[in-house]
């Protein structure tokens, strides 16, 4: 869902947009949160700048058709969402919407450095496992799947990587993606979500999702002389 009303007041009495160009706006945001499988919630779980990758590359509606007035539409409803969290000035603003965005940066460089780093090392994740996805995140109706793999048995697994501590809707999107693959191929899929942690509520919860995994990562520093 996006939060239509608020959106629509922000529009008109901030940015000053005419009620007809509004509508168009409105009409792009309906077709592009449906795409997206509900656009606050997208954000809230992947951060602004997997939003806008996915908006580069998706080729669904309304991105098919007009993809450059598709992803200006997304970019202000992004920014209303960024000053919405702060209202107060626009000094708190700017240093809200920044941090957001440098956060949400680095976390997205922190799991494409995991994928690149699981994909090296599928059988020390467990023995058997292998790529099917031809190296790269596959995209399902309900979004991107960070790596898909067969175990030794030919069975399907989505593996879905998160750093640091695992959010609040990752098992949610996980079974997602799991859903929509095994609908796609007509197949059982089974999930593997990594982290660095897990809250308990999110494990309670886990142990009632058939076919899911829950596994912790960890770091380990080598050191190198130079010489």
């Amino acid at each position: 869902m996006y939060k239509v009303q608020e959106f629509r007041d922000y529009m008109l009495n901030t940015a000053g947009l005419a009620a007809s160009t509004y509508n168009t706006y409105n009409s792009f945001l309906g077709r592009i949160d449906q795409a997206i499988g509900g656009l606050d919630e997208a954000l809230a779980r992947d951060g602004t700048d997997k939003v806008l990758e996915w908006s580069r590359t998706t080729s669904t509606p309304p991105f098919d058709v007009f993809p450059s007035h598709a992803r200006s539409v997304l970019n202000k409803y992004i920014q209303f969402h960024i000053d919405a969290q702060s209202p107060d000035t626009q000094e708190v603003q700017e240093e809200m919407a920044t941090d957001a965005q440098q956060a949400s940066g680095l976390a997205f460089r922190l799991e494409k450095e995991m994928q690149a780093a699981v994909r090296k090392q599928l059988s020390n994740l467990e023995a058997g496992l292998v790529e099917d996805d031809e190296g790269r995140e596959l995209a399902v109706s309900t979004g991107y799947i960070d790596i898909v793999a067969r175990d030794k048995l030919g069975k399907l697994v989505v593996i879905e990587l998160k750093a640091g501590m695992c959010p609040t809707g990752a098992l949610e999107q996980a079974l997602g993606y799991a859903q929509a693959l095994s609908e796609e191929r007509n197949e059982d899929v089974r999930v593997m979500l990594i982290a660095s942690d897990f809250s308990d509520r999110l494990r309670a919860a886990a142990k009632r999702a058939n076919g899911l995994q829950l596994l912790k990562y960890e770091f380990s520093l080598q050191f190198n002389e130079l010489k």
